[in-house]
């Protein structure tokens, strides 16, 4: 018999958002890591690629494995994954300066607020392309 937490766990949604919530924390620590070692010698829009690429890397096993339980070539795999979170990245672009310059919003909490809106539209990006069966 499938325990309830089997059955919930089952739902590739489910998953998704656990690992969508593991991607952030791991995101903002990174950025909140390098922002405070280095925001007296580097621009705080510097930082989202090195946060974004330590995140991939970080997050990609889970991803492939656990969410979408994909097969196909790992570095392949990878290439299409990296491509939405390089989404994520523009979307940072577009948006921290935005609530940084125009609504002066601190540079960390800007970034948590835009942690928030990125992985509703990342979903159906991995769903549809990089993990399509």
């Amino acid at each position: 018999m499938t325990t309830t937490v089997e059955r919930f766990l089952s739902d590739r949604r489910v998953r998704y958002v656990a690992v969508g919530a593991i991607s952030s924390a791991v995101y903002y620590a990174l950025f909140t890591a390098i922002y405070l070692t280095t925001r007296t010698h580097l621009h705080y829009l510097a930082i989202p690629i090195l946060a974004n690429l330590g995140c991939a890397f970080a997050t990609y096993p889970l991803q492939r494995h656990w969410v979408f339980q994909s097969k196909g070539p790992l570095v392949a795999g990878f290439l299409k994954f990296y491509v939405i979170c390089l989404w994520a990245l523009l979307f940072t672009y577009a948006g921290l300066p935005l609530l940084v310059e125009l609504a002066n919003i601190p540079v960390l909490p800007a970034q948590a607020i835009l942690i928030v809106t990125a992985p509703l539209i990342n979903y159906q990006l991995s769903k549809w392309w990089a993990f399509r069966r």
